[in-house]
């Protein structure tokens, strides 16, 4: 499968997820999106990056119950009311981001680094500027994950706490991990004038779409179908 066409996709249910706003076209978008995203990303060994989702909904459980439990009382429970407006709120922001994850994973899952860095330029004709910056980003991710961790290392050994709980200790958790990143960056930019990337052109590669790319836009067609349709019968 081509990376530029798991891209599109990734991307275009991602604004799909953003556009809707009725709980049936999120329910439809997480339901198809999240169970593949779910499926591929345990066999690719994400389990971390699934556990964090979850975690995740708990700051938007938070997030709800502060700034939307109002309306009609549904649950009671020894004095605690959850309203309508908190559930209905919190279940569209967590379909809405689980649609995403599951984008999220299918791209993740299907398409490796190396050759989506160079679909970038090759198939969606981007800038090699951009391109080359995409590329250093996402190779960068690994690097800067080692970093933290070992930086969290550096901090048991002096006697702090692993995870910075407090704004000072924040600080002095940041400042070693820009400082890093900047000073990489810019010698990779160095490298990459030395080895002569000003002059160097941009590749185009040509080709025809596979059988799985042509499953992967079908599904994306009839999912854009069925919420405009949706939406149409709502208004």
């Amino acid at each position: 499968m081509r990376p530029s066409t798991v891209f599109i996709y990734g991307l275009g249910i991602t604004l799909l997820a953003f556009l809707s706003r009725d709980f049936t076209s999120l329910l439809i978008l997480s339901v198809i999106n999240g169970s593949i995203g779910l499926y591929l990303g345990l066999r690719r060994g994400l389990k971390f990056f699934i556990l964090l989702f979850f975690i995740g909904l708990i700051g938007v459980f938070i997030n709800a119950l502060l700034f939307a439990n109002y309306g009609e009382p549904i649950i009671i429970f020894d004095g605690f009311v959850l309203r309508e407006m908190f559930i209905s709120s919190f279940i569209l922001v967590a379909l809405r981001l689980f649609s995403i994850l599951g984008a999220a994973l299918i791209f993740t899952s299907l398409v490796n680094t190396r050759e989506f860095i160079r679909s970038l330029e090759a198939e969606l004709y981007l800038p090699k500027d951009i391109a080359f910056a995409t590329s250093i980003g996402i190779r960068m991710l690994n690097i800067l994950s080692r970093d933290s961790e070992e930086i969290r290392h550096i901090r048991v050994m002096r006697g702090k706490s692993r995870y910075p709980l407090t704004p000072s200790s924040f600080l002095s958790y940041l400042r070693p991990l820009l400082s890093l990143s900047i000073e990489r960056a810019r010698w990779i930019g160095i490298a990459a004038e030395m080895r002569g990337f000003g002059r160097r052109k941009r590749s185009v590669r040509k080709g025809r779409l596979d059988r799985l790319d042509m499953i992967l836009i079908i599904l994306f067609l009839i999912q854009i179908i069925i919420i405009v349709a949706i939406s149409l019968g709502l208004t």
